[in-house]
């Protein structure tokens, strides 16, 4: 093996040789690492780096000034909240909702430079976004400065796509456009579908040169946005779905909840009545326009509902071609109902012999009431029914998860024209709505809720009551023009004077004889 002396003279030998050889090699490798860091430096700051690089985490960000999601617990919100809680129906927002640019107040401008657009950030998991996103495609921004569309007689709608700053206590939403010449215009506009209503809340859209200060985002995020407003006619079941919910799933449905809710003029108990219905159209945190003080940035926002109709949907003005058969088929899976291949019940088990047609009666609380419900009860068993009675109190007190049900169970609806017959949205297709029409309201019968069950693959079955069947007849006398010409009081005292009279002043008795032969039609449909 050789003494330790002649060992250590041949390692210190292979050392200089290593050194020599090594020393070489060594400046050829940091080259090649030095050219390898330049070109991928250059090339990431292409335009498609953010969509071919991930980032990168550093492990030292606190010496670098760098805050990373390393190291930082995440609030579990469902344990928050609690299994089953209405997340939507929360109108605060929670203060992990928000990214804080350096530190500075909602209120304080700066000179908008390009670079803070929202279609430049990537969504987080609290709904904000990250810097190094691609850029938001749903939308094209206009050629022109106008965003506003103020042309249709029913609603004014305001669509702004790329940087949209919303400012809530201002209730203002800020559009800057990406040119550098457009001339900036403003908007005042209600965001609801019934435009002409005054009490509600008015909205100012500004479309603002690039050169103007505007306020700083304070959170920023990668979804659309939709601002609209409540109050209006709501608290009615019919205006609830023909004002706000029938127009909020023709504005927001294509997004397929991927989008977030701004509420002007806001109603609680709405979000709370209807939380199944709104969080099947959003999956993001409904927020409180008015109170919230934050400047939120979107991608993409529309101020204002679309509305094609009341209760109604015109699938050739929608892009996407939905119709009122989508909205209920939409309604129903939001609660759990049956799918739509599944028949009405009682085709279900027609073959059981004790197996009887299910018509849910509603009388109403007020007026246009039955007066004599419990002989219109009896009818309807002498004709084969089996009869749910429910009256309006009870439709508008339920829990709307349990009512509609209650409603998925039964084969007809019957009631007096009245927003009551409005959950014929939770029957299923073939079934059959009854609809019995005061006298004096004939002209409006049809579009109020015979198209609209027609459109959404239901059956109808109108019948209108005789003089003798109205209360006004005793009231008024025979010869009053309220009962000669209700087309001349139309006339005379328009809409307001039909509510007062013919809506307000008038109960039904019913003559089940006369009214037996409607009932038989229904029954055809259903068997």
């Amino acid at each position: 093996m050789g003494s330790p002396k002649a060992a250590r003279s041949k390692a210190g030998q292979g050392g200089i040789w290593r050194r020599r050889i090594g020393a070489p090699f060594a400046v050829v490798l940091v080259a090649a690492v030095l050219v390898l860091v330049v070109f991928t430096v250059q090339f990431a700051q292409g335009p498609d780096a953010s969509s071919r690089f991930t980032s990168v985490h550093v492990e030292d960000s606190k010496l670098r000034g760098v805050p990373t999601d390393q190291g930082l617990e995440t609030p579990d919100l469902s344990k928050q909240e609690g299994e089953g809680s209405d997340r939507n129906a929360d109108p605060e927002e929670s203060p992990d909702e928000a990214i804080i640019e350096q530190q500075q107040p909602p209120d304080e401008t700066t000179e908008y430079s390009g670079k803070e657009s929202a279609s430049q950030v990537q969504e987080g998991e609290d709904g904000t976004v990250e810097a190094g996103s691609a850029p938001y495609t749903k939308c094209t921004p206009p050629s022109s400065t106008t965003v506003c569309d103020l042309s249709n007689p029913r609603f004014d709608i305001c669509e702004l796509c790329g940087d949209a700053r919303t400012i809530g206590q201002s209730s203002t939403v800020m559009y800057v456009p990406q040119t550098e010449t457009s001339d900036g215009e403003e908007w005042s506009i209600r965001a609801q579908s019934r435009k002409n209503l005054p009490w509600i809340k008015k909205v100012t859209v500004k479309s603002v040169n690039t050169s103007h200060a505007v306020p700083r985002c304070t959170s920023k995020h990668a979804m659309p946005a939709i601002l609209f407003a409540l109050g209006g006619l709501t608290s009615n079941v019919w205006h609830d779905f023909s004002d706000v919910l029938v127009p909020l799933f023709l504005t927001a449905r294509e997004f397929d909840g991927d989008v977030q809710f701004l509420i002007t003029n806001n109603q609680p108990w709405f979000s709370k009545k209807y939380a199944t219905i709104l969080s099947n159209l959003t999956r993001h945190k409904i927020i409180d326009f008015d109170s919230n003080d934050q400047v939120r940035c979107y991608p993409h926002v529309i101020v204002g509902l679309k509305s094609h109709r009341d209760l109604g949907i015109y699938p050739n003005l929608s892009p996407q071609n939905y119709t009122l058969m989508d909205f209920r088929l939409f309604v129903r899976e939001a609660y759990g109902l049956p799918a739509a291949r599944v028949g009405i019940p009682y085709r279900a088990d027609r073959d059981d012999p004790d197996k009887k047609p299910r018509v849910m009666l509603i009388d109403r609380a007020k007026t246009r009431r039955f007066v004599n419900a419990a002989y219109v009860v009896q009818g309807l068993e002498w004709f084969g029914f089996e009869v749910v009675k429910v009256d309006q109190n009870q439709t508008d007190s339920s829990s709307l998860d349990e009512f509609a049900r209650l409603v998925d169970s039964c084969d007809a609806i019957m009631g007096a024209h009245g927003a009551g017959l409005t959950n014929m949205v939770f029957l299923r297709s073939g079934s059959v709505v009854v609809h019995v029409v005061p006298y004096g309201v004939e002209f409006m019968a049809d579009a109020s809720y015979g198209a609209p069950a027609r459109d959404m693959g239901l059956l109808h079955v109108e019948y209108s009551i005789s003089p003798e069947e109205s209360t006004l007849l005793e009231k008024y006398g025979r010869n009053h023009t309220v009962i000669k010409d209700p087309e001349a009081v139309r006339s005379g005292g328009g809409w307001d004077k039909v509510g007062e009279v013919y809506m307000s002043e008038q109960d039904i008795v019913l003559n089940m004889t006369r009214f037996g032969p409607s009932l038989l039609k229904a029954i055809d449909f259903i068997m």
